[in-house]
């Protein structure tokens, strides 16, 4: 018996060391391969950066027209909004819109001939063309829509990159540098914020200054953080203050009123539900009490018939 209990604790001993160092291997394996991956992908996107981040990036080219000649409710700034950066959007748009206008009409007018034969075809006609021309405006609130969808996603990310200039700037590099870093990493995570910031380096590059291109930023992606950080670089940059200084203050604010909003949501929560519950499970729970009830007194009243 203690013969086949020490085999039984040897065996047992191997199958764990061998299961370490399968496992062990393993995951040395999937290291390497994850860091080969990230490598030869941020080797194939240096030049991609490079060429976002040049002067000569027809995106933001389009970008910088769209602001100068257009007014902010215009159609090609609602599409920039909307991350929509080509020449091409605004024709692109506009055929879709049509194009689905058009089916929808032509559906209703089949569905509305066949459901309702007894109007004329004027009427009908009429009908259909209401149901397109509310397509055609539900497709412009659509595109709102999005536009308002990407700010609270650029919002959500404004702290991490607030984090990362944070870093960049104790590592020793200027605010400038930090931001070229910074939307170099943003560019190959996140694309459409990272643009917004390569817009940022090119107002830097042509002169103007930070706290203006940051203004301009905070119109583009609308968060008015970043109009916050505009002015605390225009105070530091008056006052003689450390940038570093102004920045982990900012972040730590950044960071505060993220989890304040957090908290403002989960607090917020058994309010929404509220509606939801009584409207779904008030009427259930009131079949369940009821219905025995009344089988109780439908079963009497039965009973109360003539003998």
């Amino acid at each position: 018996m203690t013969e086949l209990m020490i085999l039984a604790a040897i065996f047992a001993a191997t199958l764990i060391v061998v299961f370490g160092i399968i496992l062990y291997v393993q995951q040395r394996r999937d290291i390497s391969r994850n860091i080969g991956a990230t490598t030869s992908r941020r080797q194939a996107f240096d030049g991609d950066i490079d060429k976002i981040l040049g002067t000569g990036n027809e995106q933001i080219r389009y970008y910088l027209d769209v602001v100068q000649n257009d007014s902010p409710n215009s159609l090609r700034m609602r599409l920039v909004r909307a991350g929509f950066f080509s020449k091409r959007a605004l024709v692109n748009f506009n055929v879709i819109r049509g194009v689905t206008a058009a089916i929808v009409f032509l559906l209703a007018q089949a569905a509305l001939s066949v459901s309702m034969p007894q109007f004329s075809t004027a009427v009908l006609s009429i009908f259909s063309m209401t149901v397109a021309c509310v397509i055609f405006i539900l497709a412009s609130a659509f595109l709102e829509h999005l536009g308002k969808r990407r700010s609270r996603e650029f919002r959500k990310l404004f702290p991490d990159f607030m984090d990362l200039l944070l870093v960049c700037a104790d590592a020793g590099l200027s605010i400038n540098a930090s931001i070229d870093r910074v939307t170099r990493e943003f560019l190959l995570t996140t694309p459409d914020f990272g643009i917004q910031l390569s817009i940022i380096n090119l107002e830097i590059r042509a002169g103007r200054p930070l706290h203006e291109a940051l203004k301009n930023f905070s119109k583009r992606i609308g968060v008015e953080e970043a109009n916050t950080l505009a002015v605390l670089f225009r105070q530091s940059e008056e006052l003689g203050s450390s940038v570093s200084k102004t920045l982990r203050v900012f972040a730590r604010e950044m960071r505060q009123m993220r989890l304040i909003r957090a908290e403002e949501k989960a607090n917020a929560l058994p309010v929404k539900m509220l509606f939801p519950m009584a409207l779904f499970m008030f009427p259930v729970n009131l079949v369940i009490v009821l219905v025995p009830i009344l089988m109780i007194i439908l079963r009497m009243m039965l009973s109360l018939g003539p003998s």
